[in-house]
C-alpha cells in the first residue's frame, strides 16, 4: 500500500508539471486572442432642428455609421435629433466607457448643423431657437473643444472624431467666423480629427441616402483590410474626385503608426510584404502602352497611391521634339514595379507630418506645399514612413548645407522617385511630347499661360492614363538623382551620377513655359534651394 501510494504521489506531481508546462506554452499566443481593444462610438444625427432650417441626410448618416461601427466591433450609442442635454450626457457617457480601459478605441461622430464663432467650432442641438445670438453658444450648443477635452482626458490609446458638420451659417444672425468650421488647433495626442470639407468650406448634403462625405466615410469603413490611415484617405481622395476638387475633407492626425492601425481584421498583407516578381522576359523589350499595363493592383497598395507595374520604355526626347533639352538623349530603360502617391504632396500633408507650412501660395492646404528643399523632402519621407510605422528610406548624417543622405534601397519606407521612375510613371506608356498627346490645352496641366500666376489645388484636372495627377505642371518635382547626362546604352533602375551639384527636378511648375512641362523635360536645383514652384510626391516599393 505504502509503495502503491507513493507512486500515486509521483504521478500526481508529474500531471501537474505537465498541466502547468501546457498552459505555459498556450500562453505564449495568448496576448494576440486578447489584445483586441475595445471600442466605444457615438454616433449623433441631427436633422428636424427648431428655429433653422432641418436637413435631409444627418438622421440616415447617424443610422448607417451605427451599423457599420458595430460590424467593425464597437458598441454604439447613437443620438437621434438630441437636445444640448442628450448630446452632452451622450459625450460624458462616451467618456466614461473609455476611461475604463486605457487601450481602448474611441469613434465620435456628427451629422447635422456646425457653426464657428471665433476660431471655435459648436455642434448645434435641435433646441437651436434657444441660440438668438453668437455669444450664446458656448452655453446652448456643444463645444469641439469640450468633446475633444472628455475624450483626452479619458487617456485611452485612440479616439476619432468626424464631424459632418460643415455648413452655411444657419442662423439668421451674424458671426465672426466665415462659413464652415474652422481649423483644429492643437488636437490632443492620439487624436484623428476629420471634417467633411475643409477650414471655411462648405459640405454637400447629399442627393441619395447620405451625406456626400459620410457616404464616402461608409464604403471606406466597409472595405476590408483597410488601417486607419487608409480609411480616412481613401475618404478624402474620393470626396475630392466626385466633386472635382470643390470639396476637401480637412484632416488633423495626432496617432503615431496610424497605418498599422486596424478598425477590423488586418489583412495578411499587412503581416507580410508582397514581393513583385520581375519578369522574366528579355531586358529590352517593346515599348509598352497603356493597355499592356492593365492588371490586377496588389492588395498591399495603400489609398492614395498608384501600383506603377514595371517595364521597360525609351525616356528622352527624339531630336524633333519642340523645347527640346540637349540633355534628353534616348534610352532605353527598364524599372521595377513601384507604388506612387497620385498628388503631389499637399500642404494639408507636409503640415501633419513636419508641423510647419513653408508655401507660398496659403489659403487652401490642398495646393502642393511648395518652397520646400530636397532635404526638406526627404526629411518628410523619413518622418513619415516613423509616424506610420514603416522603415525609413534615407539615413542622413550631418546638418545644413553638408548633410549626407543615403538611400537604404531595401527599406519599405516613404521615399522620392528616381528620375527615370518619374518619367516613366508620367508617360503611362505614352511616346508623344506629353501623356495627353503630341500638345497641351489648359485642361490638361498648369503651366505659365493658364495657372494665373499661382499653384493650383492637387487633382482638379485628368489623371493620366495610370491614374496620376499634376505630373504636367503646377509644381516642379523633386527627384532622387543628381543631375547629369543619361549614359550610354539600356540600362535598368538607373539611379543617376553619383555625385554633382543639382538635383533633378521634373514636371515644371506653374511658372513654366509649355514646353517645359513635357514629359522628357529635365530640370535641376541646388538641394538647399527652396523657390515656390519646388514641391514633390513620394513613393513606395
Amino acid at each position: 500500500m505504502k509503495k502503491a501510494g507513493f507512486v500515486l504521489f509521483i504521478l500526481m506531481i508529474f500531471l501537474l508539471v505537465f498541466t502547468q508546462s501546457v498552459f505555459a506554452q498556450q500562453n505564449v499566443s495568448a496576448p494576440q486572442n486578447f489584445s483586441a481593444p475595445q471600442k466605444f462610438a457615438l454616433v449623433i444625427g441631427n436633422s428636424v432642428y427648431n428655429g433653422i432650417s432641418p436637413l435631409r441626410n444627418p438622421v440616415n448618416d447617424a443610422n448607417d455609421m451605427e451599423t457599420a461601427l458595430r460590424n467593425l466591433g464597437f458598441t454604439v450609442q447613437k443620438v437621434l435629433n438630441g437636445s444640448l442635454e442628450q448630446m452632452e450626457e451622450a459625450v460624458e457617457n462616451l467618456g466614461r466607457r473609455l476611461g475604463g480601459s486605457s487601450g481602448a478605441y474611441g469613434f465620435f461622430f456628427y451629422a447635422g448643423h456646425g457653426v464657428q464663432a471665433n476660431g471655435d467650432n459648436f455642434l448645434i442641438p435641435v433646441d437651436a431657437s434657444a441660440i438668438r445670438n453668437e455669444s450664446q453658444l458656448r452655453t446652448r450648443a456643444v463645444s469641439l473643444d469640450s468633446v475633444l477635452t472628455t475624450l483626452s482626458n479619458a487617456g485611452n490609446a485612440l479616439n476619432m472624431v468626424v464631424l459632418d458638420a460643415c455648413r452655411d451659417n444657419p442662423f439668421g444672425w451674424g458671426r465672426s467666423g466665415a462659413r464652415g468650421l474652422s481649423p483644429v488647433a492643437g488636437a490632443p495626442s492620439g487624436t484623428i480629427v476629420m471634417y467633411a470639407a475643409g477650414a471655411g468650406q462648405q459640405a454637400a448634403d447629399g442627393e441619395g441616402r447620405n451625406g456626400l462625405f459620410t457616404s464616402q466615410l461608409l464604403t471606406s469603413l466597409r472595405t476590408p483590410g483597410l488601417s486607419v490611415y487608409e480609411i480616412f484617405d481613401a475618404t478624402m481622395g474620393q470626396v475630392r474626385t466626385i466633386t472635382n476638387g470643390n470639396q476637401n475633407p480637412e484632416l488633423s492626425l495626432r496617432v503615431s503608426g496610424a497605418h498599422n492601425i486596424y478598425l477590423g481584421t488586418r489583412p495578411a498583407a499587412a503581416v507580410q510584404p508582397v514581393v513583385t516578381p520581375q519578369p522574366s522576359a528579355p531586358t529590352v523589350t517593346p515599348t509598352p502602352t497603356p493597355a499592356a499595363i492593365v492588371q490586377p493592383v496588389p492588395a498591399a497598395v495603400p489609398a492614395g497611391f498608384v501600383h506603377i507595374q514595371g517595364g521597360t520604355f525609351t525616356r528622352g526626347s527624339p531630336a524633333n521634339e519642340a523645347g527640346r533639352y540637349i540633355y534628353e538623349t534616348q534610352r532605353q530603360v527598364t524599372v521595377s514595379s513601384f507604388m506612387m502617391n497620385r498628388y503631389e504632396i499637399t500642404q494639408r500633408e507636409y503640415q501633419e507630418v513636419m508641423g510647419t507650412n513653408p508655401s507660398r501660395f496659403t489659403g487652401d492646404l490642398n495646393h502642393p506645399v511648395e518652397q520646400v528643399s530636397w532635404f526638406d523632402a526627404v526629411e518628410y519621407c523619413n518622418r513619415r514612413s516613423q509616424r506610420e510605422g514603416l522603415t525609413p528610406a534615407y539615413t542622413i548624417s550631418g546638418s545644413g548645407d553638408n548633410r549626407t543622405v543615403t538611400w537604404n534601397r531595401n527599406t519599405n519606407g516613404y521615399r522620392l522617385p528616381t528620375e527615370a521612375e518619374w518619367e516613366y510613371a508620367c508617360r503611362a506608356g505614352t511616346t508623344t511630347a506629353y501623356n495627353t498627346g503630341a500638345n497641351i490645352s489648359n485642361n490638361t496641366g498648369w503651366y505659365r499661360d493658364n495657372s494665373g500666376g499661382t499653384t493650383r489645388p492637387v487633382g482638379q484636372l485628368p489623371a493620366n492614363a495610370w491614374g496620376l495627377y499634376d505630373m504636367h505642371g503646377n509644381v516642379r518635382e523633386w527627384c532622387w538623382d543628381w543631375f547629369g547626362e543619361y549614359p550610354a546604352g539600356a540600362q535598368s533602375d538607373p539611379t543617376g551620377a553619383s555625385s554633382g551639384s543639382y538635383r533633378v527636378l521634373r514636371g515644371g511648375g506653374w511658372n513654366a513655359l509649355v514646353v517645359e512641362v513635357r514629359s522628357a523635360g529635365r530640370g535641376y536645383g541646388t538641394p538647399t534651394n527652396r523657390y515656390s514652384y519646388y514641391g514633390f510626391r513620394v513613393v513606395r516599393p
